[in-house]
């Protein structure tokens, strides 16, 4: 773990850059030096240690997602280089990128819907590619293993820089069996991915002109727990994502005149398509189904920004935002049945539905005095959907609701001194409903949910206050957060007024809302030769969810998580002047999870538990990097609280790293 510095530039928090002192948000930065020390199978993995972010799997070890402040994932936005990766499933934004083509990461905690829409309620995290190289021609070569899946990981760029011109060439490979816990093999945990990333940049005065075009390609097996694939009337269910892919094409212009009241003009457009095919298996004390699930998600984005010149002590920054993501989905059920709670016979099912979204965003910097600065910023939404065709019966093609809604944040910061700064702000969050939710249904099983298409989009309201101190020797970041959210939709059981074809279906309801508070502390010391360097990543929080008949408690987020460790650089002579060693504790409180189920409430709980880990890493030469990570060493069984999946036991995992230059 690095420690920030003071002039630490970030641009999520706001959209154009700034001092990481100077920002009213909480964010935290993971840079290429921190990601070069990591050797997680996913990007996921990176972001483990962030305060208030917590990792989900959803039973799919290669398609992971995080949750921010306890959030589900699906409120919060993921982009790549600013450009959202979007998603209408149940269950969230899978991060579909390979970790190796990744040079920096920014997460903002807290609701960043003013500057980046919708699914941003939460969090953003933005995910930035590696660009150009510095010289000419130069090249990197990466290989890892991971003991956890006997797992290959291979990374091979050409990159370089000359006369204007920025290029990078990448691609990678990743193929890993199932997962190795103190219990045994875990079934259905294999997964395999591939990455590959072409960049193209040209500089003439003022003007530059980038062209992007990334591609991932992913399978993944579901893990299903044996209670669930036993629960009446279900007696065997198997679920698999053989298909999970995502290319983008994306342009970027950026002009910095410095005149006509203009400091810089951005456009940037994207094209991506995102294939998934879902497979599901189920067998009933009834009759058996397989249910084969395609689908292609087509968004295209345009962006238009400008940063004007400050005047007096004002700096703005507008947007208008344009998206339209549009859902072609084709589903084959195939019901073999011998009672009449099913008819026997397959069943061909197309689906297209879209939603447009028109965005104005104002955000206006102001310098009040010499160390107090505010922020204040609004977003309006048009969005129109619609359900282009369906061949489901009870479902009719015809526009859904459309939305005009106008949201606001306002920040302040004030410099205390150089290095240490306090902070607030205040910012609502606003979420439209998927497509999923809205027009083409989902199934769970054998059962559907039912579309609704006059759900009310979920809001919230989010409160910080926060301190940042980035000393010579003490660095603390911490943030005390209060989220006030309403509208919340999930599914329950159809009632006879819903009309819902089968005995045993769902349909979605705006029906609860939740309360959350909490703190977040990123808390480090280094000694005056910079060698020792302890720290701590510590998040507490307590979550309140109503769903209108009652209200818990209980929404299965740990009260305390978190990492602390210590790094150790000695400084040696020779090939060990760059070792490193970071010796660390990662764990969590229990938690319990009380929610509807079929037959009334359920409780789910999970024991707290704690892992002891070490890793370490050196230059083998001038251009060679060796990373190891030694995880579990007390090879404890456990399962984390947002996680399906029973953790990994005891392994080891390496990275090497080959710079051509």
């Amino acid at each position: 773990m690095t420690t920030p510095t003071i002039e630490e530039v970030v641009v999520t928090a706001s959209r154009m850059e700034e001092r990481l002192l100077d920002s009213s948000a909480s964010l935290t930065v993971l840079t290429s030096i921190d990601l070069s020390r990591m050797t997680g199978n996913g990007v996921a993995d990176f972001l483990r240690d962030v305060p208030g972010v917590q990792v989900s799997d959803s039973g799919q070890a290669g398609l992971k997602r995080i949750r921010i402040r306890g959030e589900d994932s699906r409120r919060s936005a993921i982009l790549v280089d600013s450009h959202e990766l979007s998603d209408h499933s149940e269950v969230g934004t899978p991060l579909t990128i390979h970790p190796d083509m990744i040079n920096r990461i920014e997460v903002l905690r807290g609701s960043g819907s003013v500057l980046y829409g919708s699914k941003a309620l939460s969090g953003v995290t933005n995910l930035l590619t590696l660009k150009g190289g510095t010289a000419p021609l130069q090249a990197t070569v990466k290989g890892g293993y991971d003991s956890t899946t006997e797992g290959e990981n291979l990374f091979v760029s050409v990159h370089g820089n000359r006369d204007g011109w920025s290029y990078r060439l990448a691609a990678a490979d990743s193929d890993h069996g199932l997962r190795h816990s103190p219990e045994g093999r875990v079934e259905n945990t294999a997964f395999e991915n591939s990455g590959y990333y072409g960049f193209l940049e040209k500089t003439v005065g003022n003007h530059t002109l980038g062209l992007t075009w990334d591609r991932y390609e992913s399978s993944s097996d579901i893990f299903v727990e044996e209670s669930v694939r036993s629960t009446f009337p279900i007696t065997d269910l198997t679920l698999s994502t053989p298909q999970r892919d995502r290319e983008r094409f994306a342009m970027d212009y950026n002009w910095e005149p410095g005149a006509f009241a203009l400091d810089r003009l951005t456009v940037s457009a994207f094209t991506q398509d995102s294939l998934r095919k879902f497979l599901t298996d189920t067998e009933t004390v009834f009759f058996n189904r397989d249910i084969d699930t395609s689908s292609t998600l087509r968004s295209d984005g345009v962006l238009l920004q400008a940063d004007w010149l400050p005047v007096g002590d004002h700096t703005l920054v507008s947007g208008l935002q344009y998206s339209n993501d549009n859902v072609r989905q084709t589903r084959e059920v195939t019901t073999l049945s011998w009672t009449p709670a099913a008819i026997t016979g397959t069943e061909q099912i197309r689906d297209e539905a879209s939603i447009r979204t028109l965005a104005l965003f104002l955000q206006d910097h102001w310098n009040l005095t010499d160390r107090l600065t505010a922020m204040i910023g609004a977003r309006f939404y048009q969005i129109d959907g619609e359900l282009d065709e369906s061949d489901r019966p009870g479902l009719t093609a015809d526009s859904l609701d459309s939305d005009s809604h106008l949201i606001a944040s306002v920040g302040l910061n004030w410099s205390l001194n150089p290095a240490n700064a306090l902070r607030a702000n205040i910012s609502e969050g606003y979420l439209y409903p998927s497509l999923m939710q809205l027009a083409t249904g989902a199934y769970a099983g054998p059962n559907f949910i039912n579309p609704e298409s006059d759900l009310s989009p979920e809001t919230s309201i989010n409160y910080e206050l926060g301190w940042r101190l980035m000393g010579d020797q003490w660095t603390v970041d911490t943030a005390l957060f209060y989220a006030d959210s309403t509208e919340y939709i999930d599914h329950v059981f159809c009632t006879a007024a819903d009309e819902c074809l089968g005995f045993n279906d769902k349909v979605y309801r705006n029906i609860g809302s939740s309360k959350a508070h909490g703190v977040e502390l990123y808390l480090a010391w280094q000694s005056k030769d910079q060698r020792l360097r302890p720290y701590a990543n510590l998040t507490w929080m307590q979550r309140n969810n109503d769903f209108g008949t009652f209200d818990t408690w209980k929404t299965g987020i740990p009260s305390l998580a978190g990492r602390a460790g210590a790094v150790f650089e000695p400084g040696l002579s020779g090939a060990w002047s760059s070792f490193w060693i970071d010796l660390y504790v990662r764990g969590e409180s229990g938690s319990a999870l009380v929610e509807p189920g079929p037959r009334g409430i359920v409780e789910t709980r999970r024991s707290g538990w704690y892992t002891a880990n070490t890793a370490l890493g050196m230059n083998l030469g001038e251009n060679i990097l060796l990373t190891m990570e030694l995880q579990n060493l007390l090879d404890r069984s456990y399962r984390e609280s947002t996680e399906n999946l029973l953790a990994a036991g005891r392994s080891a995992s390496l990275k090497l790293t080959w710079n051509i230059n």
